[in-house]
């Protein structure tokens, strides 16, 4: 509910057996959470179980209701999301890290001289929607940032380089036990110049600051700088997910 997410229980022999949650996110269903019993690998050199073929085509018959292109994510250790993936025909699109940081004390935040941080004014989105199509190379909608910045639950932060935005950071408390986390940017022609730490730093100690203890960053596992930025900053991997992507011409299991 939290998310608007929409969930379907599946159940074999009269019994609940998994379950599944996905929403609608910029143009593609995203199938977050897909779980349930599996009696075979999705390794190459593997036949595939028979109730595994079942699973699939029930699944498939779910996934044609969706009118919209799919995503299907699942963690490396769930063999159940995996395998139905392959065996509909769903293509690897590449990897996904989730890494945390327990947050003990506040950090220090160090900046270069000409860096400077400011807290989000009215505007400012149109600035963000910017750099956020130069770092990631998709669009999102000004309005769309306009809102997450100015949630009661987000604290947001522009680096600027003379009065020019070039990055900036949205943290974020989720609604329990502590968690936190947050998106971050920057224009990809400032990368190496401390702007994106600073930024971390910062924004770190506002999640500090709303009682967040536990941060936690996600990213592409192809995004090395990511990567490197968080692994320097103290974050360390927690899990690990393939993207699938789904034509809508390959939703028929494989023989």
């Amino acid at each position: 509910m939290e998310r608007a997410a929409r969930g379907w229980l599946y159940y074999e022999n009269g019994k609940l057996g998994g379950f599944a949650l996905g929403r609608q996110r910029f143009g593609w269903w995203e199938m977050e959470e897909l779980w349930g019993p599996c009696q075979g690998t999705s390794s190459i050199s593997q036949p595939i179980h028979h109730h595994d073929v079942s699973r699939a085509e029930r699944f498939r018959r779910l996934l044609a209701k969706i009118p919209s292109r799919v995503l299907i994510r699942g963690a490396v250790d769930n063999a159940f999301a995996n395998l139905l993936a392959k065996q509909i025909g769903a293509e690897w699109s590449g990897g996904f890290l989730l890494s945390t940081r327990k947050l003990r004390r506040k950090c220090v935040v160090k900046k270069s001289e000409n860096c400077k941080l400011r807290r989000f004014k009215e505007g400012d989105e149109k600035d963000m929607a910017r750099i956020h199509f130069r770092a990631f190379h998709y669009r999102h909608p000004a309005d769309e940032y306009k809102k997450w910045a100015m949630a009661s639950n987000c604290r947001t932060t522009l680096a600027l380089r003379g009065n020019q935005p070039v990055g900036f950071f949205i943290a974020e408390k989720r609604a329990y036990k502590g968690y936190g986390d947050f998106n971050m940017a920057v224009d990809p022609s400032h990368h190496g110049g401390g702007v994106g730490s600073a930024l971390l730093q910062n924004g770190l100690n506002d999640l500090y600051d709303m009682n967040v203890r536990t941060a936690i960053a996600d990213f592409l596992l192809l995004n090395t700088r990511a990567q490197a930025l968080y692994r320097k900053h103290g974050f360390q991997i927690a899990r690990a997910y393939n993207y699938y992507k789904l034509k809508r011409n390959s939703t028929r299991p494989n023989s």
